[in-house]
C-alpha cells in the first residue's frame, strides 16, 4: 500500500465556500483517504510525509476545451519546424505535432491541469497522445478527445476535419470518428472568427444535418460539443439535443432559454477572443483579422455575460493553442472569470466542481474529499483572497503521485 500525509497544508474542497487552514490529507493508493485539522491528534502511522505548510491545495484544475496539438501562434526561437522557409510541408510534420502534445502535455500539469478535455486535434495524433499518457510513456493529464471536427468545409488548420454533406454522411463521419475510439463529437457550426468576409451569424450546417449527428453521436453514448459563434447555430444546436455549447458568441433570449430548460454548459472560453490581444497575436495576423477579432471579443464578452447573469452554467474553457493563448497559461482564464461578475470561489469552482460535472466525472475528480482520486494543484497563496495565486502552482499532483514540484525554483526566485 503506497500511502503519503499531507500536512500542515490549506485546503479548498471544490465545496464549500471557505478554504480549511492547516490540514492533514491522508492519500493511499493514488485516492484521498481522510481529510482533518493539523491539530487533531490521530493513531500514528506509517507513510511518506510531505509538509506543504503555507501553500493551498486544490483539487487540480479541468480546462473543458483547449486544443493540445495546436500552436496557432508560433514562436520563431523555440518552435518546431513544419514548413520549408518556402512554405512546403515537412515529411517531419506530423512528428513535431506530436512532440508538441508531449510537451503541452508537461505545460498543463505545471500548470495545476489534471484533467483536459480536447477540442480537435491533428489527424488523430491525439489518440495516440492520449493512450501514451494512459501507458505511462510519459506523464500527462487525462486527455479526452474529439478527433477530427466535423465541417462543412476544410478546417483551417491541418488535418482537423472531416467534411460531410446531407444528414447520412454525418452519420458516416460520426462512425469514423468512433472508430478511433474519440471521448466526444465536435461539430463546426459556425465560421471560424479569423475568417475576414464569412458571416458568422450564418449556421454552418441544417437542422436535419445536426440532428443526424447528435443522434448518431448519442447512439454511441457520446456526447456532443459545437463550435457556435451565431445566434441561429446555438438554437438549431440546442433543439437537436446536443451536449455542450463552446464559445456561445451572439446567444440570445430564446438561446439562453434552450440552455436553461435542457440543463446544458456553456464553454465560456473568454480568452477566445478577448479584447486586448498580446503582442505575439498583433504581430501574427494582419489588421482585418485584428479588428474582427476585436469585434468578435466585445460580443463574446457580452454574450458570456448575459448568459451568466441568466443562470446558465460556466464550465472553465480557456481554447488554448489557439489565438497565441499558450497552453500553459490557461489559469488566466480565472480572471476573466472575475470580470464578467464570478466571485473567487465560483471560479474555481467553474475549474473544479462545475467542471466535473460538466465532463460526466463528478463521482472521482473535482473536489477534495475521501474516495475521490489524489489529483491537487499546489498555489502559492490564498486563491480565496487572489486569483492570481491560481497562476502560482508550485506542485501538481496525479492520483496520488507528484508530477510536478517547482518549489525549490520558488524559493531560489527562478520561476517565470
Amino acid at each position: 500500500m503506497n500511502r503519503i500525509i499531507i500536512k500542515h497544508v490549506n485546503v479548498f474542497d471544490g465545496i464549500s465556500e471557505k478554504l480549511w487552514p492547516d490540514q492533514t490529507v491522508i492519500v493511499e493508493d493514488g485516492k484521498i483517504k481522510e481529510l482533518f485539522p493539523a491539530s487533531e491528534s490521530r493513531p500514528a502511522e506509517n507513510g511518506t510525509v510531505v509538509d506543504l505548510q503555507g501553500y493551498t491545495l486544490t483539487p487540480g484544475f479541468i480546462d473543458c476545451h483547449m486544443h493540445m496539438l495546436l500552436e496557432e501562434v508560433t514562436d520563431k526561437e523555440r518552435s518546431l519546424s513544419m514548413t520549408s522557409p518556402g512554405g512546403e510541408r515537412l515529411d517531419t510534420a506530423q512528428a513535431a505535432v506530436a512532440y508538441l502534445g508531449a510537451y503541452n502535455c508537461r505545460r498543463m500539469l505545471e500548470a495545476g491541469f489534471t484533467t483536459v478535455v480536447d477540442g480537435g486535434g491533428n489527424h488523430f495524433i491525439e489518440c495516440a497522445l492520449r493512450e501514451a499518457i494512459h501507458k505511462g510513456y510519459f506523464e500527462g493529464p487525462d486527455l479526452y478527445i474529439a478527433g477530427k471536427q466535423i465541417t462543412t468545409n476544410k478546417a483551417h488548420f491541418v488535418g482537423f476535419s472531416i467534411e460531410p454533406y446531407g444528414p447520412y454522411g454525418m452519420r458516416k463521419a460520426v462512425r469514423d470518428l468512433m472508430y478511433h475510439s474519440v471521448d466526444h463529437i465536435k461539430l463546426q457550426l459556425s465560421p471560424p472568427i479569423r475568417m475576414v468576409g464569412r458571416n458568422s451569424q450564418a449556421c454552418d450546417f441544417t437542422e436535419e444535418e445536426i440532428q443526424a449527428a447528435v443522434e448518431e453521436a448519442h447512439n454511441y453514448g457520446v456526447s456532443v460539443h459545437a463550435h457556435l459563434r451565431g445566434p441561429e447555430a446555438i438554437k438549431r444546436f440546442l433543439r437537436a439535443d446536443g451536449d455542450m455549447v463552446v464559445h456561445g458568441t451572439g446567444i440570445e433570449e430564446e438561446g439562453i432559454e434552450l440552455m436553461l430548460k435542457k440543463d446544458r454548459y456553456l464553454l465560456e472560453t473568454l480568452l477566445s477572443p478577448t479584447p486586448n490581444p498580446s503582442e505575439a497575436l498583433l504581430r501574427a495576423k494582419n489588421q482585418a483579422t485584428i479588428d474582427l477579432l476585436k469585434r468578435t471579443a466585445k460580443n463574446h464578452w457580452a454574450s458570456v455575460k448575459k448568459a451568466y447573469e441568466a443562470g446558465v452554467k460556466l464550465a472553465f474553457s480557456t481554447d488554448a493553442g489557439t489565438l497565441g493563448i499558450r497552453v500553459g497559461s490557461n489559469a488566466l482564464e480565472f480572471l476573466n472569470l472575475q470580470a464578467i461578475g464570478m466571485s473567487c470561489t465560483q471560479a474555481l469552482k467553474a475549474a473544479t466542481t462545475v467542471a466535473a460535472k460538466a465532463i460526466g466525472h463528478a463521482d472521482t475528480i473535482g473536489q477534495i474529499t475521501p474516495g475521490y482520486r489524489a489529483n491537487f494543484a499546489i498555489l502559492d497563496g490564498n486563491p480565496l483572497e487572489d486569483l492570481t495565486a491560481t497562476s502560482r502552482v508550485v506542485m501538481t499532483w496525479k492520483d496520488g503521485r507528484i508530477v510536478s514540484d517547482k518549489r525549490e525554483e520558488w524559493v531560489r526566485g527562478e520561476t517565470t
